[in-house]
């Protein structure tokens, strides 16, 4: 029997490998997608029972299990995220969606550090109005240099500690707007609207938030063009005689049934850890050793205050859809010791949870008067910063140890720069001064050390002009196997304080096009 071969074989089915996959196989292209998870049904998930009520979960877990999928961290704590589930991390995430600026292209040319892209941000425009228009993206148009506007259906609403954090804003010369978010706030965009229930990262029950399972895969699964291969992971892509990958070695991960999927060109789109876990595993051309270098993401911190202006408020619902507003990068003073900047997310923790409780002292009727006290001014801000992709920082794999499926397991080597370090005192004394300007009754602040990633690494498989110190081209295909492309994260050469995920889609939809295009010059 003669085995098939796909056009493309789509290895990932997130916020990347799901656009990219719906989008070639709308476009005519034969795609076998590859997801190491199974698919998680929204309409089964408890987020909405009472926390003390909550059954076992009746949907499977978006993460790995650790014991059976083992990573091993070297240098600074991070955290890494790995996803197994059709959708990957669109499936529970809080949907932020911001584009890049021109200048975040060019922090070479722009700031002198780090590299340029070898794109601009005028040749990734058309596809960022693809991506919102896809992900349907509410927000505002504010005119703002460091944060282009888009395509945007009418935004979230602020609440009243929004309102309060808006005006302390503003005494500081900062500036808040309406977050930018892949959320229906209103019918009419063939998924159900927001109805504000506050659980976007447990996932969505009705889908309201993009989600690749949920608003891509089922339509491009109705072309007959493309086949799903869940519960699988990729463990090597195998090479033919002209060098060129032809396969992809799989195994289940529930019957350890063994298949080799045959495409005649093959996308990476794992995850920033997982892509660059799957080139080495596959001991592919790397003459360089740029394969997993450069890791970065984003420096993070919390504050939450408990605002004065709403103490002993009667209890209202502020559950919201997590953030409503965002504060984006701004500049303060000509004197600052860093390159790049930050912005802040808001209010993304859950108001189910008294967080006033642990940090407030006594015991009893008293205790438990404050605490009810504090709870209708409770606020947060979250601060997400921009990290140097330095080429030491980086993804390997162990030499001996491997998963219950008998693969390596990726190794993590990371420690912030002082780059960084300089970025994240700023971020938090700024925090503080917001609050100050606000008024509050109780402020948290963990100010001790930055953590990272918010499930936003990036940059191990780095996009580039010189294959000395990039893995991909401009059209995020590999240089040295020139069948091989990356459309991740790990493909960004550089990111600035915003989310990747808009940027991520946008570079999918580019990628597929750029596939098509070649294919029918036969240059694939």
């Amino acid at each position: 029997m003669v085995q098939r071969v796909y056009d493309v074989c789509v290895i990932g089915a997130g916020a990347s490998g799901g656009v990219l996959a719906g989008a070639l196989a709308q476009a005519g292209v034969e795609v076998a997608l590859v997801e190491g998870g199974p698919y998680r049904d929204p309409a089964r998930l408890a987020n909405h029972a009472w926390p003390y009520s909550r059954a076992a979960p009746q949907t499977p877990s978006v993460g790995v299990d650790a014991q059976l999928e083992p990573i091993e961290m070297h240098g600074d704590p991070i955290g890494i995220l790995r996803a197994r589930v059709l959708g990957g991390r669109t499936t529970h995430w809080n949907a932020v969606s911001l584009r890049f600026a021109e200048a975040d292209f060019r922090e070479r040319s722009w700031n002198g550090i780090e590299d340029d892209w070898p794109i601009s941000y005028g040749e990734l425009e058309p596809y960022y109005d693809r991506a919102e228009r896809l992900m349907v993206v509410c927000g505002t148009r504010e005119n703002l240099e460091a944060l282009p506007d888009g395509q945007f259906i009418p935004p979230l609403k602020p609440r009243c500690s929004e309102r309060i954090l808006g005006r302390a804003c503003q005494k500081l010369g900062l500036r808040m707007i309406p977050v930018r978010k892949a959320l229906a706030t209103e019918a009419g965009h063939g998924r159900a609207a927001c109805h504000y229930c506050g659980h976007c990262m447990q996932g969505c029950e009705v889908s309201a938030i993009f989600n690749t399972a949920e608003h891509v895969l089922p339509a491009a699964r109705k072309t007959g063009r493309l086949r799903l291969f869940s519960n699988s992971m990729a463990r090597q892509l195998l090479l033919g005689k002209d060098g060129r990958v032809r396969s992809a070695s799989l195994i289940h991960r529930q019957t350890r049934r063994e298949e080799e999927v045959r495409a005649r060109v093959f996308v990476l789109c794992c995850g920033n850890v997982e892509s660059p876990r799957l080139w080495l595993n596959s001991r592919l051309a790397n003459s360089h050793d740029a394969v997993g270098r450069y890791l970065h993401g984003h420096v993070t911190h919390r504050t939450m205050g408990w605002l004065s202006e709403l103490l002993s408020s009667p209890p209202a619902n502020q559950d919201g859809a997590t953030d409503h507003v965002y504060i984006p990068r701004f500049r303060r003073g000509p004197h600052r010791d860093y390159a790049g900047g930050f912005g802040y997310q808001l209010n993304f923790l859950s108001y189910a949870v008294p967080h006033q409780a642990k940090h407030l002292p006594g015991y009893g009727a008293a205790f438990k008067r404050r605490v009810r006290e504090l709870q209708p001014g409770f606020s947060m801000l979250g601060g997400f910063g921009k990290v140097v992709a330095h080429r030491d920082n980086r993804v390997t794999v162990h030499p001996r140890r491997r998963d219950a499926y008998g693969i390596p397991i990726p190794v993590v080597h990371f420690r912030w720069q002082a780059n960084d370090l300089s970025l994240f005192r700023d971020m938090v004394a700024t925090g503080r001064e917001i609050y100050e300007a606000a008024g509050v009754q109780l402020l948290v602040s963990d100010d001790a050390r930055p953590a990272g990633f918010a499930s936003h690494e990036v940059g191990a498989m780095r996009m580039g002009v010189d294959p000395q110190n990039s893995v991909v081209n401009r059209f995020c295909q590999a240089h040295e196997v020139k069948n091989v492309f990356v459309t991740d994260g790990s493909c960004f050469t550089t990111m600035p304080e915003k989310n990747p995920t808009l940027t991520i889609v946008a570079l999918a939809l580019r990628t597929a096009d750029t596939i098509v295009a070649l294919s029918r010059r036969g240059e694939l």
